[in-house]
């Protein structure tokens, strides 16, 4: 929503960037479960030795704990727009969530959660259309920073993703594999398309009451109905898979077993450790930025990975990357690089 306000439509090619390049580096973790018969954490595993799968799991675990932190005060600011809370909701949340892996198989989880991201969908979908049939949206200055980039491509292509991409390649064929992701990223440009449209209603961001309040003059009452509900369903779904995923990541690079107590264990901590920071006093809206900004500079570390995997004709044969493939997973990679070497020159400076 920042990149909304901050950059307006600048950034909605960002995100069609961030969509294309996310179906091309999860279709290929798909690619590899799916010919291999081993998933991308398996194939690391094997291949790695014992410090290459502990190196990235230590990433993914850490990238999922920062994550959790603004899901859960994501969805705290959904709750806010609606009704009169305080911080020590988010335990209330983090309990519902505990329940939710606690006692639910991961298929349950994931029909579930399908439910709550389309009515996420649904509600952003209402209000960027309320806004632009309307022409109420605000032409924001056309400023593209390199910790919102990163923030957005963070959030579109979660690194996480890559371990629950094993997946869509369980009691699969590729075609059916590659229409499922087609479908799955498209909802994905969609729903954060909406969102940096939402965010051009304001012209300042220092919280999302700024943008509630705008919202709600450009498109009546309904504005700050349809952003806490949607902040609420985005904060639930997230703060539910961030955990789950952190330990779907364990179990394949460290080989726990699926459902024992270490498996249990990693979502536990991933989830209380969010929980202890969404309880300090910190400022909302920049915790979510940089958890964001966490999982974009880890992105092109967990793709080159999957990228050199996705070439080895020993585990696809004639399946290997194609030519454009690599040129455009290339081209991807080397634009992340660059972003996150001006991102820490712009912090160093």
């Amino acid at each position: 929503m920042r990149a909304g306000v901050g950059g307006g439509y600048a950034y909605l090619p960002i995100v069609v960037l961030g969509g294309v390049a996310g179906y091309i580096f999860m279709e290929m973790a798909a690619r590899l479960t799916i010919v291999s018969g081993e998933s991308l954490g398996q194939l690391l595993r094997r291949r790695g030795g014992g410090a290459v799968p502990a190196v990235v799991f230590t990433a993914v675990a850490f990238g999922c704990a920062a994550y959790q932190a603004g899901n859960l005060l994501g969805g705290l600011a959904g709750l806010e727009l609606l009704l009169p809370t305080t911080r020590y909701w988010t335990i209330g949340l983090a309990l519902v969530v505990a329940l939710l892996l606690w006692g639910g198989s991961t298929e349950r989880v994931g029909r579930v959660m399908t439910f709550v991201v389309l009515a996420m969908v649904l509600l952003f979908f209402i209000g960027a259309g309320q806004l632009l049939l309307g022409s109420s949206a605000v032409a924001a200055p056309r400023q593209v920073s390199a910790d919102v980039l990163l923030a957005v491509l963070g959030t579109t292509i979660v690194p996480y993703n890559f371990f629950l991409a094993a997946g869509l390649g369980e009691a699969s064929d590729l075609g059916s594999m590659r229409r499922g992701l087609g479908l799955s990223f498209g909802l994905g440009v969609l729903i954060t398309a909406c969102i940096v449209v939402v965010g051009t209603a304001t012209v300042s961001f220092s919280s999302f009451g700024d943008v509630a309040t705008t919202l709600t003059g450009a498109i009546g009452t309904s504005g700050r109905w349809v952003l806490g509900l949607g902040l609420f369903a985005a904060g639930l779904s997230s703060a539910t898979t961030a955990p789950l995923a952190a330990a779907v990541a364990g179990r394949e690079l460290l080989g726990i077993d699926r459902g024992g107590p270490w498996f249990r264990l990693i979502w536990l901590l991933v989830l209380v450790s969010g929980l202890m920071v969404a309880l300090l006093d910190l400022e909302i809206v920049g915790v979510i930025v940089l958890a964001q900004v966490v999982n974009g500079l880890l992105l092109p570390f967990i793709a080159l990975l999957v990228m050199v995997l996705a070439n080895r004709s020993e585990l696809l044969g004639n399946h290997t990357n194609r030519w454009w493939q690599n040129l455009l997973g290339g081209l991807v990679l080397l634009f992340i690089f660059y972003k996150a070497g001006e991102f820490f020159y712009d912090l160093l400076v």
